[in-house]
């Protein structure tokens, strides 16, 4: 019986971190070619928008004027593309779970600090949630499951360096 709940667990975990996955691809999907949700059509990177000039006009409270000068800056528009595709690749397929891990929580915190204080609690929000849930994934077997990670570990450069694991 424990083992069965064990594994219904790391399942869990597993379909919690393919679909964390799924929210750091799809923004980049659609920052990219501007799909229509949260980026307008004509205003995707391949037509020459900015995936982080949202910041301008959604950025509030302790740190909204850090990011509104950032926001727009063609560094931090590749640097933001990159890390949602590179989390929501590795997440999604569960490998290189310590560097997605981390990479992802503090994509979150950062996008958590948008709106600092939240406007609906004091102190949480649904990123620092996320946050939890990625942390118990990486450490109760969220990972193993549901993924390639058994075959992204034993592979040489991986095993050479453990924190590609």
């Amino acid at each position: 019986m424990d083992t069965d709940r064990r594994a219904l667990g790391e399942y869990s975990l597993a379909i919690f971190r393919i679909l964390v996955g799924w929210i750091f691809l799809w923004p980049f999907f659609d920052k990219l070619i501007g799909l229509g949700f949260q980026t307008p059509g004509p205003d995707g990177m391949v037509d020459g928008g900015s995936p982080s000039s949202f910041v301008t006009y959604v950025a509030d409270g302790y740190f909204a004027d850090f990011y509104i000068s950032v926001g727009g800056n063609l560094f931090v528009d590749v640097l933001m593309m990159v890390a949602l595709i590179g989390i929501g690749v590795t997440l999604t397929l569960g490998f290189a779970s310590k560097i997605s891990t981390i990479s992802a929580m503090a994509f979150l915190v950062v996008m958590y600090t948008l709106h600092v204080p939240p406007a609906d609690n004091p102190l949480i929000d649904y990123h620092i949630i996320l946050c939890a849930g990625l942390l118990a994934a990486y450490l109760l077997g969220g990972f193993e499951r549901l993924s390639v990670y058994d075959k992204w570990r034993k592979l040489w450069i991986v095993e050479r360096f453990p924190i590609l694991e």
